[in-house]
C-alpha cells in the first residue's frame, strides 16, 4: 500500500523546466521612467531593464512603482489591476485602422540559452487589458513571436507585418475581459541560432483578426481603434507533451486500429502493455510506437509510460473493444 502511494505521489508530481527569459517579470531594472515611452525610446534600455528592449519605432512601455521622471504609478495610469507578479510589468497598444494605416509595438527579450534547430519550444506569459478611456476596446487576437540570432533593431517602422513569425497564439483562446491576468501561449519550432525573442502582434490592418466584431469602416488616420495591453510573467521552456488513448477498436475497419501513444519530443519514451494478470504483452518506443492487439482478447489492459530524460512516469488502464 505504501508503495502504491508513493507511486501515485510521483505520478502526478512535475518538475519545473528551465525558464530561458531574462528577467521574467521585469523586476531587475536599474530605475523607472514613469509615464509612457516617447516615439522611438527604448524605455528599458533607458531603465536599466536586464534583457529587455524596444525592437522598432514605436515604442512599448514599462510601469514599475518608483518612477524617477513621471508619477504614472501603478495602479493610477488609465484603469487596470496591479501587476500580476512583483511590482513592475510591460505594456504595449496594437492600434489598427482601416488599411491604410498600422501601428504595432513590440517587446524583445535577449534570452539565456540559444534555441536548438527544429526543437519545439513554448512561449507563456500573462497579459491583461487596460479596459480604460485611452482603450479603444477592439482587441486584436493573436500575438506572435520572432527569433534572430542578434538583437533585432528597426528604427524606422512602426509595424513588423512584413515578417514571419515562428509561431502565433491560437486566436480562439485569446480573452477580452479587463478583469483578470490570462494566459498566452504560443507554440513554436526554432529554426536554430537564435539569442532573442521579438513578441506582438504582426497581422497589418488589413488582415486583423479581433476578438469580437468590430465596425472599421470609420476608423481613420490615428482614431483610436486599439487596445492596450499589460504585460508579465514570460517564460519560455522547452516544449514536450503526450497523450495515452484510452481505448482501441481493432476490427480492422480503418479507425482507432491502432494503440499508440502520441508524443512529442521525447526520444527515450517508453511504454510496458501489461494484461490484468500482471504479464508484459509487448513494450513500445519511438522505434516500436505502437500496437495492433493481434491475438489478444477484448479486456482491460495495463500500461506504464515513463520518460527519463523528462522525468515521468505514468501509469493507467485502457480497453481493448473490437
Amino acid at each position: 500500500m505504501k508503495y502504491l502511494v508513493y507511486i501515485l505521489l510521483f505520478c502526478f508530481s512535475t518538475l519545473k523546466a528551465q525558464n530561458l527569459i531574462t528577467n521574467p517579470s521585469f523586476e531587475d531594472i536599474d530605475s523607472c521612467y514613469g509615464q509612457p515611452a516617447g516615439i522611438g525610446f527604448d524605455v528599458f534600455k533607458w531603465s536599466g531593464c536586464k534583457g529587455w528592449s524596444n525592437p522598432i519605432k514605436s515604442s512599448s512601455d514599462l510601469w514599475c512603482q518608483n518612477p524617477v521622471v513621471g508619477n504614472m504609478v501603478p495602479p493610477l495610469i488609465f484603469s487596470y489591476q496591479k501587476p500580476r507578479t512583483g511590482e513592475n510589468m510591460g505594456g504595449f497598444v496594437i492600434l489598427v485602422d482601416n488599411a491604410t494605416y498600422s501601428y504595432r509595438e513590440f517587446i524583445q527579450n535577449k534570452i539565456n540559452t540559444t534555441l536548438e534547430p527544429n526543437k519545439l519550444y513554448r512561449l507563456n506569459f500573462y497579459y491583461s487589458i487596460d479596459g480604460g478611456s485611452a482603450s479603444g476596446g477592439c482587441p486584436p487576437n493573436q500575438f506572435g513571436v520572432y527569433g534572430s540570432a542578434t538583437e533585432f533593431k528597426d528604427s524606422s517602422v512602426f509595424f513588423l507585418s512584413h515578417i514571419t513569425p515562428l509561431g502565433t497564439s491560437d486566436e480562439n483562446k485569446f480573452m477580452d475581459d479587463t478583469l483578470g491576468w490570462y494566459l498566452c501561449e504560443i507554440v513554436f519550432k526554432a529554426n536554430g541560432g537564435e539569442n532573442y525573442l521579438t513578441i506582438g502582434n504582426y497581422q497589418d490592418s488589413s488582415n486583423t483578426t479581433f476578438v469580437h466584431g468590430c465596425d472599421t469602416t470609420n476608423w481613420e488616420g490615428m482614431t483610436l481603434a486599439s487596445e492596450y495591453y499589460y504585460l508579465d510573467d514570460f517564460s519560455v521552456e522547452e516544449y514536450y507533451d503526450y497523450s495515452i488513448p484510452n481505448v482501441f477498436t481493432p476490427n480492422k475497419d480503418n479507425v482507432n486500429d491502432f494503440f499508440y501513444p502520441d508524443v512529442i519530443q521525447m526520444e527515450d519514451w517508453e511504454l510496458k502493455i501489461q494484461n490484468r494478470w500482471g504479464n508484459l504483452i509487448t513494450t513500445l518506443n519511438k522505434n516500436n510506437p505502437f500496437w495492433t492487439g493481434e491475438n489478444h482478447s477484448d479486456g482491460v489492459y495495463f500500461y506504464l509510460f515513463k520518460s527519463e530524460s523528462k522525468s515521468i512516469f505514468k501509469q493507467g488502464c485502457f480497453q481493448l473493444i473490437r
